[in-house]
């Protein structure tokens, strides 16, 4: 039985609530459901693009796969790629940001650059963030920022990809700092649990982490804050104290600083 692909035009969304604004080559659309209404239609879009959930999430069906997309996700889709979302969770709001051909052009990418790492979204999180950041402000240097900030996403993935041939150090490194990111440890004692020198580390940890070890710490915090706000209505003097933020001043100063939103600005998205 053959079923029914509605062909979105670019900026055109299926949620009863979408606003677009074209950015130079870049389009970046809030969609939200903020109540429960049928879905389910199969559509495409015209261009490649990205989907970052906000808050909510939905069942999504494509490629003969079925996944769950919870706040955090992110999904990548190639132009015209066949795919169906059902919305179970609301309110549900995610930032899209589709690439024109004449991006792609400029910049001699192809789709295949574009493929953000699905499975790192929280990774990539910051930076959709701030790119709604920007589209809010919406002023005369609104798109050179965006543009720049896709760019740095797409960069990401390339120091992302280094995982996958870099010393067993690095990755021994990075499981590590992931599970204890909210202790204090010295560079002696993680030079220690992962077998090389305390220079070693500090000489190629931007190589490989992309920031240095104190960014990549306060980031690994933030994310988990995050976490925390999409999924529990707790205070935020509270998420700040479990996520190692002892002064909440510096808590917030933190947070505005990777996503470009105050904590108590950034949980307002969620009915804006």
């Amino acid at each position: 039985m053959s079923v029914e692909i509605i062909e979105l035009e670019k900026g055109e969304y299926l949620a009863p609530n979408y606003q677009t604004s074209v950015f130079g080559d870049l389009l970046v659309s809030v969609t939200q459901y903020q109540a429960e209404v049928p879905t389910g239609k199969w559509h495409a879009h015209q261009n490649p693009m990205f989907s970052f959930v906000l808050y909510g999430g939905n069942i999504e069906c494509r490629n003969s796969k079925t996944i769950e997309r919870a706040a955090g996700s992110l999904n990548f889709y190639h132009a015209f790629e066949p795919h169906q979302n059902l919305y179970k969770s609301f309110p549900s709001k995610h930032i899209s940001v589709e690439v024109e051909s004449d991006f792609m052009l400029r910049h001699g990418l192809e789709e295949c650059d574009l493929l953000i790492d699905e499975e790192a979204g929280g990774n990539s999180s910051f930076g959709f963030i701030k790119i709604l950041k920007e589209a809010t402000i919406n002023d005369l240097d609104t798109s050179s920022s965006i543009e720049s900030l896709f760019l740095d996403l797409i960069g990401a993935k390339r120091f992302e990809n280094r995982f996958r041939s870099s010393p067993r150090w690095v990755n021994d490194l990075r499981d590590l700092l992931n599970d204890i990111w909210n202790t204090n440890v010295s560079l002696q004692q993680l030079s220690e649990v992962v077998g090389v020198h305390p220079i070693t580390i500090s000489k190629n940890f931007r190589k490989y982490f992309h920031y240095t070890l104190g960014e990549y710490m306060r980031r690994l915090k933030i994310m988990r804050a995050l976490e925390l706000m999409h999924f529990h209505e707790i205070p935020l003097t509270e998420v700040a104290l479990r996520c190692g933020f002892s002064d909440q001043s510096h808590f917030i100063r933190v947070f505005k600083n990777m996503t470009g939103f105050g904590p108590m600005e950034y949980r307002r998205l969620k009915n804006f």
